[in-house]
């Protein structure tokens, strides 16, 4: 009988000359996934073996798609639409249990008055572009037409009288005019009693099965990563971004990030499916299976 595979370590690795491909999302939500990251995979042995691809949540969901890259923090709506693709990462997400802050719906008129109207949603969204279409129709009862447009707060209410804004854009809007704010996330809390799941880490599932020694070393350092930036987010502001606590956005941004949730509890994993269930009656995306998970 032959000898019993052992794990690759870090070298044995890298002398394979396998490279993983990670899609990197340039919001600030995703900074305690990634500030540090490249120097605690060097230290593992790891990085020379690693590449980022940086974009907003819709062109990592392309680039996932077409296999440019491994890895990555996908919107939970492509996960669903692309369920037989990709396998997720055990315990990792991007969601809420109360509000999101950084996925507003910006309106000219109270959201009750919006029935009828052309809604302009971000293109570099998906999840959150679900999540208006179903609010709207659902919990409103209303009747839209939807137009993706280029992410730009000022030009989007030019022309239409609500928006889907996403990202650090939202975090710091401040339109000129007065407007209605609308948090998407808190909207749907208030609706559901669920949190929501904006994005889950998956993996192509062909390439996890190609190399799972791989994957699950970089899975173990993503996740030493997270936990080590969440245990001190101030600390993790001053480092990354060289805000000092005076400047007044110091405060909304720990704000921000000490209100989002990393982990895939069981009451995210609730709130995931209730959203893939009505994602599915809205035809945006098959019928939901159960989660499969790269082990």
């Amino acid at each position: 009988m032959g000898r019993k595979s052992q794990p690759l370590s870090g070298i044995e690795i890298m002398k394979t000359q396998i490279r993983l491909k990670i899609g990197k999302i340039r919001y600030l939500n995703c900074l305690p996934f990634y500030f540090g990251l490249p120097e605690m995979l060097a230290a593992k042995g790891l990085e020379p073996e690693m590449s980022f691809f940086e974009s907003y949540p819709a062109e990592i969901n392309l680039a996932m798609q077409r296999g440019e890259i491994d890895v990555a923090p996908v919107s939970s709506l492509e996960y669903l639409q692309h369920q037989d693709d990709y396998l997720l990462l055990s315990d990792l997400a991007i969601g809420t249990r109360l509000f999101a802050r950084s996925v507003l719906l910006l309106s000219k008129k109270k959201i009750e008055q919006l029935s009828g109207s052309v809604i302009a949603l971000s293109r570099e969204s998906l999840s959150s572009a679900g999540l208006v279409r179903i609010l709207l129709a659902k919990k409103y009862d209303h009747r839209n037409t939807f137009e993706l447009t280029d992410q730009d707060p000022e030009a989007m209410l030019q022309k239409y009288p609500a928006a889907l804004v996403i990202g650090d854009q939202a975090l710091f809007c401040q339109p000129k005019e007065l407007i209605y704010k609308y948090d998407l996330g808190e909207l749907w809390q208030s609706w559901t009693g669920k949190p929501f799941v904006f994005a889950l880490w998956a993996v192509r599932k062909d390439f996890a099965v190609r190399h799972p020694e791989l994957l699950k070393a970089f899975s173990e350092v993503l996740k030493e990563n997270l936990l080590r930036n969440l245990a001190d987010t101030e600390g993790l502001l001053k480092q990354a971004l060289g805000i000092a606590p005076s400047d007044k956005r110091f405060c909304q941004m720990l704000g921000y990030l000490v209100n989002l949730q990393y982990t895939l509890d069981a009451d995210m994993k609730e709130g995931v499916s209730r959203f893939f269930e009505l994602a599915h009656e809205e035809g945006l995306a098959p019928a939901p299976q159960p989660l499969q998970f790269f082990e």
